[in-house]
């Protein structure tokens, strides 16, 4: 019984992950749950590890991950005692993007990745390098083989201010000259051919020439009008690195061991897994406790940066023979840790055969659930998840006031949660706040009193609805969603209706909306791979209409936005991930003048979703400058010159930033802007020159494109014309005797037809010799003009059928090819850069089902005759 009960303690991982890899996993299945959950019987010890949380470095061609954290707890305690968190990682091997190059270490640290060294299995070195033995790592920034093409004049850009600038082509086109800059200073010159690397080294910290950045020229073009560079491959790591030693801490954790094998951190002092709070470990991992009495904890790591972020599930493998997948062990499956409600699963029921999934093996089920409202005072609603996302599925009886319950899934529907928060916001007579799907919400008016507000709500910029709130009060509207009548659609909690002698304002404290564009569900319609077999009010349930092949390397689309990833290897290793964008409603956006002077006060507003956003601090390179006010505002008077980045911070929303420059008094700086804002080659383009105290034109400045003097000067509009003649990324100058000069970036689009090749399927996934197999891939013209490819087939490096197909920008079309092998065996399919596989068995010694039937029909007329 002890046992069991430490079990239970120990399943408590959740939300962006923990996972079972010990006993109570063990005993129970061997999914490697990732919630730490005192109700499901697991240890007080528990491991996390990159093949069962996503946080942490892995790479599933090899099978090796970096880090590792593991947790002792006593029984009955919500205190980690000192020493009781154990965080470990490790340098790791893996392969450039630009595989020529062959390999380089690299790291996990607190959840991030980084750059731990080269080896002598990296091509463009001449002695190995590692920066950990130094005790110091540094980001990896970019690490990429696409493809581009750079023209004299234009610059490949690169992170924290490099760029690679193609000077001149000689005149056999053999040799370009190209010039590395940093923040606008070249401190680097080379001469390449091609088919050769550039390769720029420097010191770090105790590191002595360490390569810092590498290109692949692949090939060096000279024509009549165009001269050309085209690059395969980039690497960069970033010159400010973390240096580190023994007795560092780093929040919670501090370091007792590093050396070129690896690094070990623990915690110096004790701390208590709160409820409801979120514990901030070290960088950017923290622990998120579920708001129960219960213990339930996870890591998750801040995703503060938009962008695109993989949520993988527990690894299938030799190790973990993962069967069952549920938000305790996939992370991208829906979850509330407060609640401890999640809805979906997916099951393989029967083991893989080869590296196929046999038809109607893989089960996906999913039920609506009650939780809470973020708006604790609205009670609760009915969600569900469908396919990795959030769904409404209905209300409670009583919910906003409402006698009778609602279930949008009794008619087979399901609309998606687009917001669920209790934020505040401030609104001010005549502004909005902006909802989804081209919703916003309008304070039209504060009545006399100052105790309610009129509000209107527009959708596509056309009124729609209008009523009357008081304070404390709940705007709703009801919409019809499919067969579902009266659905509150949108509810608004006003907290304060304000009216004052000069400003009248309206505080939001909540905001729950439901997409009207719903998904109509019924019985055998398919998602991807996945055909649902039953839709009730209790829940769906999807199998896989065919076999699934995971073959070496592929990305499987399985349904929605959940697909499998497959190891390029030839151990079958595997794990389903859903790719998630950053909340683009909860990104801060900072306002405020690109041009701050020396002694004058400026003004620095801060908003999300086109609303003022409160309590925002504000920092000024690493100098924090204030907090936001009830107007999302603050003034802030610099006292120093120089380029510098504002950053706005607030926990829930993603953190915004914006370069200024900071100029002495009297100092004006040159400020320009290009039109039309998205350039192609061949435009005539107008760069307008202003001034940065009024933004008044400037007149006689000379103007630079990619290092070209313009011809003439600006004008008395402040303007000058200029012919774009090649495509890249170029910088733009100004200059003018007392005036500080002003650039800017600008990048110019090449007319032209870009294929890309996604979504290759092999069916089926093992055929008996002669038998044909079916090969789909998707076709997408990225470009932006329309145009053509060939589409090859090749079989084991041969070619053995092809299609051309045009598609105009944008188009995707899907290419379909049949094809048969004789000889049993593996045979690898290529189009494009994707690959795949399928076997072929050898044919059943029996006669084909025609020529049975033609046997038996001659047997029975020999018998007949016989019987006559």
């Amino acid at each position: 019984m002890g046992n069991k009960k430490y079990l239970k303690m120990l399943c408590l991982f959740l939300m962006l992950g923990l996972l079972c890899e010990s006993a109570a996993a063990q005993l129970s299945d061997s999914s490697g749950n990732r919630i730490w959950d005192e109700n499901t019987g697991q240890n007080l010890t528990y491991t996390w590890t990159p093949q069962t949380y996503s946080g942490f470095y892995y790479d599933l061609d090899t099978g090796e991950g970096s880090e590792t954290m593991t947790i002792r707890l006593t029984e009955g305690s919500r205190s980690v005692q000192r020493n009781g968190l154990q965080y470990e990682t490790r340098p790791i091997e893996t392969r450039f993007e630009y595989g020529n190059w062959g390999s380089y270490q690299v790291i996990g640290f607190m959840a991030e990745r980084y750059f731990a060294g080269y080896t002598g299995n990296s091509s463009f070195i001449n002695d190995e390098v590692s920066v950990i033995s130094d005790g110091q790592l540094s980001k990896i920034l970019i690490d990429s083989d696409d493809r581009r093409s750079l023209y004299t004049g234009s610059s490949l850009i690169l992170e924290e201010g490099y760029s690679l600038n193609i000077v001149e082509v000689d005149v056999n086109g053999d040799t370009v000259w190209v010039q590395l800059e940093k923040d606008g200073d070249v401190i680097d010159n080379g001469f390449l051919s091609s088919n050769s690397d550039y390769v720029y080294e420097t010191d770090l910290g105790d590191a002595d020439d360490v390569p810092l950045i590498a290109v692949h020229l692949a090939q060096i073009f000279r024509g009549t009008e165009t001269n050309a560079v085209f690059v395969e491959g980039i690497f960069q790591i970033s010159d400010e690195y973390v240096q580190i030693e023994n007795g560092d801490r780093f929040g919670k954790m501090e370091i007792s061991s590093t050396s070129s094998s690896g690094i070990i951190m623990r915690n110096r002092d004790s701390f208590s897994l709160s409820r409801g709070n979120t514990v901030d470990i070290m960088g950017k991992l923290s622990f998120v406790v579920a708001d129960a009495s219960e213990l339930r904890f996870a890591p998750i790591v801040e995703t503060t940066e938009p962008g695109t972020y993989e949520l993988r599930g527990t690894v299938h493998d030799e190790r973990f023979n993962t069967t069952v997948w549920t938000p305790y062990n996939f992370e991208g499956f829906y979850y509330s840790i407060d609640e401890n409600v999640s809805t979906e699963s997916l099951t393989l029921t029967e083991e893989i055969s080869g590296r196929s999934i046999n038809d109607e093996a893989l089960v996906y089920s999913t039920s609506p659930a009650l939780v809470r409202f973020e708006q604790e005072n609205w009670g609760s609603y009915q969600v569900i998840g469908f396919m990795a996302e959030k769904y409404f599925a209905g209300y409670p009886a009583n919910t906003f006031g409402n006698s009778r319950s609602v279930s949008v899934l009794s008619d087979d529907i399901l609309a998606k949660v687009l917001i669920d928060d209790d934020n505040k916001r401030s609104m001010f007579t005549g502004s909005s706040v902006a909802l989804e799907n081209g919703y916003s919400l309008k304070a039209a008016e504060v009545d006399v009193n100052g105790n309610r507000v009129l509000l209107e709500l527009y959708k596509d910029g056309r009124l729609l609805d209008s009523g009357i709130v008081s304070s404390n009060g709940t705007y709703i509207y009801e919409a019809d969603i499919g067969g579902a009548e009266d659905v509150p659609m949108i509810a608004a909690h006003i907290s304060t209706v304000f009216r004052s002698r000069e400003t009248d304002a309206v505080f939001i404290e909540g905001i729950f909306q439901v997409s009207d564009d719903y998904l109509e569900l019924s019985q055998g319609d398919s998602f991807g791979r996945m055909e649902i077999s039953t839709i009730s009010s209790s829940g769906i349930t999807m199998r896989n209409e065919d076999s699934i092949s995971l073959s070496r390397g592929n990305t499987v689309s399985l349904m929605g936005n959940v697909s499998f990833r497959v190891a390029d290897s030839s151990v079958l290793r595997f794990y389903p991930f859903v790719e998630v964008e950053s909340a683009p409603q909860d990104q801060l956006v900072i306002e405020t003048p690109d041009v701050f002077v020396v002694g004058q006060a400026a003004n620095i507003s801060v908003t999300a979703r086109d609303v003022a956003v409160t309590d925002v601090e504000v920092r000024l390179g690493n100098q924090s400058i204030g907090t936001t006010g009830d107007d999302g505002a603050l003034t802030y008077t610099p006292t120093q010159e120089g380029r510098f980045t504002l950053s706005a911070n607030k926990d829930g929303y993603i953190s915004g930033s914006k370069s200024v420059d900071i100029v002495g008094a009297g100092v004006m700086k040159l400020l320009l802007s290009v039109s039309p804002e998205d350039l192609k080659q061949g435009d005539q383009i107008s760069i307008r020159v202003t001034d940065s105290l009024e933004n008044q034109p400037v007149s006689g400045a000379d103007v630079f494109f990619g290092g070209q003097k313009v011809e003439g000067q600006t004008g008395t509009d402040g303007t000058v014309s200029y012919w774009v003649t090649a495509p890249g990324t170029f910088t733009v100058n100004a200059t003018k005797a007392g005036y500080e000069e002003g650039e800017i970036v600008v990048e110019v689009s090449e007319d032209r037809a870009e294929f890309e090749f996604s979504n290759l399927l092999i069916e089926p996934a093992t055929v008996e010799g002669g038998e044909a197999v079916t090969i789909q891939v998707n076709v997408t013209n990225t470009g932006n003009i329309a145009g053509e490819t060939e589409v090859e087939l090749l079989v084991n490096n041969e070619t053995v059928d092809s299609e051309t197909v045009s598609l105009e920008a944008g188009e995707t079309r899907t290419v379909e090819f049949s094809h048969a092998e004789e000889e049993a065996g593996t045979y690898t399919v290529e189009i494009g850069d994707l690959s795949g596989s399928y076997e072929v068995t050898e044919s059943a010694p029996f006669l084909t089902s025609t020529a049975t039937l033609g046997v038996l029909a001659i047997a029975f007329v020999l018998f007949r005759k016989r019987r006559n």
